[in-house]
């Protein structure tokens, strides 16, 4: 108990002294009133003050320090107050037990997620979702570790839930619906953080981080980011259905001239793959160039051709997707270097795609091109690919070899027919 508050503000209530009691109250808070505490450089009256606290001669050196259980003797023997807390308290307001209060907003975190799994959660994709939102703590970061913030942020995400898997709607469409905000599910909102998770789950897709991962994310779950850009490139891809793009599809295969599918398309007016995609197989390339020339000299005698043009985007994915379900097989080709590589992995990873003339037999068969610069990366279907680029140090691109691509796919054709 304090028993002479006016005697204590006298002794430690002075702003030379006010360093001291800060530190002192950030040792309580943090539930210990033992250990010592530091003022390092101090000033001349701060050090003045703290030489006629203690009673001592003129310290020297350059920082003051002090145990916290001898400022609590010192406070004792004085006969102002039974115990550090007490003064501290009376000198700069109530304290909260922290660590109480910590482990209630745990507790409410905890409960929070068992109340979301309970309510739905158990599905894979979702349990999958949760279970990352906790472990990354992504929610607590984003709600300030405000559970009733997060307990907000994940009704609107549920809210999302019920309304996926869509057709073709826009993003910003999907958040004015939900939150009546057509900008509530920018990546920058933190609604926009945690759905997007939520739509890479239940689309089984592996990861959202960056522009076009997210849209891919989005699109695995018929929501689409930007639905006119980066369309995928195709040639003699045709569709058995009776939608506009179907029949676009199958024009142009009868002209034999090159189409470019956007997002739109494949999400809102799907192509209906079947008996000419089913058992067939789809050559993928990653230059323009090999579709341009493919129409140029085979026209509507080529075998069917998908153009990824680098890196594949959402509409190349989505149509990728779509083919290889419809009983497609892909076969793969791409530019002999590293980023060619890292792309082909890709491709062949997650399409189960095969090789056409993409191996360390045909690299070394063709002419190198410039110097091969770049990270080296390991050939998932043929071991022996990334040695033999290194031992011979030049890239190769599909425009150097376009004219034996094209062989293939005239003789493929041929022979199908």
């Amino acid at each position: 108990m304090i028993t002479d508050v006016a005697r204590l503000r006298q002794l430690l209530g002075g702003p030379e002294l006010a360093w001291l009691v800060e530190r002192a109250r950030r040792h309580l808070l943090n539930g210990s009133a033992a250990g010592s505490v530091t003022l390092h450089e101090p000033r001349p009256a701060q050090r003045d003050a703290f030489d006629r606290l203690f009673g001592r001669r003129p310290s020297r050196g350059t920082s003051l320090t002090v145990r916290l259980a001898d400022l609590e003797t010192l406070l004792r023997h004085a006969e102002i107050c039974d115990s550090l807390s007490e003064a501290v308290e009376a000198l700069t307001g109530p304290m909260v037990d922290v660590r109480a209060r910590r482990r209630s907003v745990d507790e409410r975190w905890a409960e929070l997620f068992a109340m979301e799994e309970a309510g739905g959660g158990s599905r894979p994709a979702v349990k999958a979702w949760l279970d990352e939102l906790r472990t990354s703590g992504i929610v607590k970061r984003l709600s300030r570790n405000d559970p009733s913030v997060g307990r907000t942020l994940l009704h609107y995400a549920r809210e999302i839930e019920r309304r996926l898997p869509a057709r073709g709607m826009p993003l910003a469409e999907l958040a004015a619906t939900v939150m009546g905000d057509s900008h509530a599910l920018d990546l920058s909102a933190p609604l926009g953080t945690i759905a997007v998770r939520l739509a890479a789950a239940l689309g089984g897709v592996e990861t959202w981080d960056g522009p076009e991962a997210r849209r891919d994310a989005w699109a695995s779950v018929g929501v689409l980011c930007d639905e006119l850009s980066a369309p995928v490139l195709t040639l003699n891809v045709r569709g058995d259905g009776t939608t506009v793009t179907d029949s676009a599809l199958r024009l142009h295969a009868e002209a034999g001239e090159s189409y470019r599918l956007t997002t739109r398309q494949l999400l809102r007016d799907p192509p209906a793959f079947g008996p000419s995609i089913a058992g067939r197989t789809i050559y993928v390339c990653e230059n323009p160039t090999v579709v341009a020339s493919a129409a140029n000299r085979l026209g509507a005698g080529s075998q069917a051709v998908v153009c990824l043009e680098g890196q594949p985007r959402t509409a190349a994915h989505l149509l990728l997707s779509r083919l290889v379900t419809a009983g497609g097989r892909l076969v793969y080709h791409g530019d002999f270097d590293w980023a060619g590589i890292y792309i082909g992995n890709l491709v062949m990873r997650r399409y189960r795609a095969a090789a056409w003339r993409f191996s360390s037999e045909d690299y070394r068969a063709a002419r190198g091109g410039r110097e091969l610069h770049g990270t080296p990366v390991a050939a998932i279907w043929d071991p022996s690919l990334e040695a033999a680029m290194i031992e011979t140090g030049r890239a190769v691109h599909e425009e150097q070899v376009v004219d034996m691509l094209l062989a293939d796919l005239a003789e493929i054709a041929g022979r199908d027919r």
